[in-house]
């Protein structure tokens, strides 16, 4: 046997330990006769703790059939050392049965992510996908009750998008509105306005991005085919704190394999309640996923977001976070303006050159730049002849640094913060990463929003 598996072995054993409460001695037997029989050594164990447990079940499923179903078994004999088997060990056994095993005749995968805002709730199934699916989502809305109602017996909620909007709907927009204002009382009237039109229209699709890709960055759901998601506990790596998954790819019959899960998870963990969350006309649901649903809208994190130069109300927003940068004079503000623009063609360079031909040619293009930059200042309302001279590092740097800090704050709302912020490359040249497509600007109509490089006035002081 490879010292991967050994390790992996380990790895999930640890796992299964750690996520009872209480440490049976007999646990312990347990894991000492396993790591007998499969020859592991201390540098196996030392190098488990370096794994997920993603990490572990994805090095063992390459394994020989034949291990892997060894495998289930002896991991399912530590389980059941102490002759009882707790909620969050019936959740990871089910996980190892689905991946380790191909007794139910479906693809699956364990997912460890490493985010303390991760989905979190653990008694739910959520249905996910990246592209929508006709059959699939037919098979969901026919047997929704059937479904339903398997989950529930081992104490599970399914939640299905469409399902949770279709309830929504049936509340008039006045009432979201005002429910919304009152829960999240520091967001904006307007965003609360909107709450019932986003409503309308997510999509399962949609929250995927939004929430899994967007937000935790979450690169296997950027492109899963219908699937099962099951929160399957939590654990420690390297001081870091990692939240599991279990996906489960789905054919036409979800309800087969629904009764699949409850009749798996069921034989080692009888649940005592059944989950029911009585959804009704004008009946407001708040808590569990319906709540990370409207956090999802209302608090705005991880948005990836455009950015909008506003010089008619002396303005940078970022209108998908629905935030505005704050806390900047003119000055920085047609800074960044301007590194937004020059970022397109690969940014400024401030260094000067060593030979005089160099010299030359680089006074002629810092000029050019400290016109492009007065010309920006004057949009947002100050003299182009009185702008702040950027070429010097004493007036540029503070500068900068601030809206460096400024951008820094925003880094709860906006996803991959960085790229928003001010960088400078290998090669000494300032810049803002984010793509040009997302830097914009709008005219006196605030709604009036296009891109930086279609508007004739930026165009032309690009060209300078």
């Amino acid at each position: 046997m490879k010292q991967i598996e050994r390790a992996s072995i380990i790895r999930i054993i640890s796992d299964i330990i750690k996520s009872d409460s209480v440490i049976d001695i007999r646990e312990l037997r347990a894991l000492s006769e396993l790591k007998k029989r499969y020859s592991v050594k201390k540098e196996d164990e030392v190098l488990s703790a370096s794994y997920t447990l993603a990490d572990a079940i994805n090095y063992l499923t390459l394994s020989s059939e034949g291990l892997r179903n060894d495998l289930s078994g002896d991991f399912i004999k530590v389980v059941m050392a102490d002759d009882y088997c707790t909620r969050d060990e019936a959740l990871l056994t089910l996980a190892l049965q689905f991946s380790l095993t191909d007794k139910f005749g479906c693809k699956a995968k364990v997912i460890s992510i490493n985010s303390q805002e991760a989905y979190r709730t653990d008694s739910q199934i959520l249905y996910v996908e990246s592209e929508y699916d006709r059959f699939v989502n037919d098979h969901i809305r026919k047997y929704f009750r059937e479904i339903t109602s398997e989950a529930r017996l081992a104490g599970f909620d399914f939640l299905y998008i469409p399902q949770i909007v279709h309830h929504y709907k049936s509340m008039s927009e006045e009432t979201l509105s005002s429910m919304a204002s009152f829960l999240y009382p520091h967001t904006s009237d307007e965003r609360c306005r909107k709450m019932s039109t986003w409503l309308e229209n997510i999509t399962t699709k949609d929250f995927c991005k939004e929430l899994f890709v967007s937000n935790l960055c979450i690169a296997e759901l950027v492109d899963i085919p219908p699937s099962l998601m099951i929160k399957t506990g939590c654990s420690y790596v390297k001081d870091k704190f990692y939240t599991n998954y279990l996906l489960i790819e789905l054919d036409n019959d979800v309800l087969g394999l629904i009764r699949n899960i409850s009749d798996t998870f069921t034989s080692y963990y009888r649940t005592t309640r059944l989950n029911y969350l009585k959804e009704s006309k004008e009946r407001f649901v708040f808590t569990g996923f319906y709540k990370q649903l409207f956090d999802l809208y209302m608090l705005r994190k991880g948005i990836k977001s455009s950015v909008v130069i506003d010089t008619y109300r002396n303005e940078i927003r970022f209108p998908e976070a629905d935030i505005i940068l704050s806390k900047l004079h003119r000055r920085e503000k047609a800074l960044y303006a301007l590194l937004l623009l020059e970022s397109a063609s690969g940014g400024i360079n401030f260094n000067k050159p060593n030979t005089a031909k160099q010299l030359e040619r680089y006074n002629r293009r810092i000029k050019a730049i400290q016109k492009k930059y007065g010309m920006i200042y004057e949009k947002f309302g100050g003299e182009a002849d009185k702008a702040p001279n950027i070429t010097t590092p004493e007036v540029r740097l503070p500068m900068i640094s601030l809206i460096k800090k400024r951008i820094r704050e925003l880094s709860d709302i906006l996803a991959h913060n960085d790229d928003y912020s001010v960088q400078r490359n290998i090669y000494g040249n300032y810049g803002v990463s984010i793509p040009t497509a997302l830097c914009c600007c709008c005219g006196e109509d605030k709604n009036d929003v296009r891109p930086l490089f279609e508007v004739e006035d930026w165009v032309r002081i690009s060209a300078l």
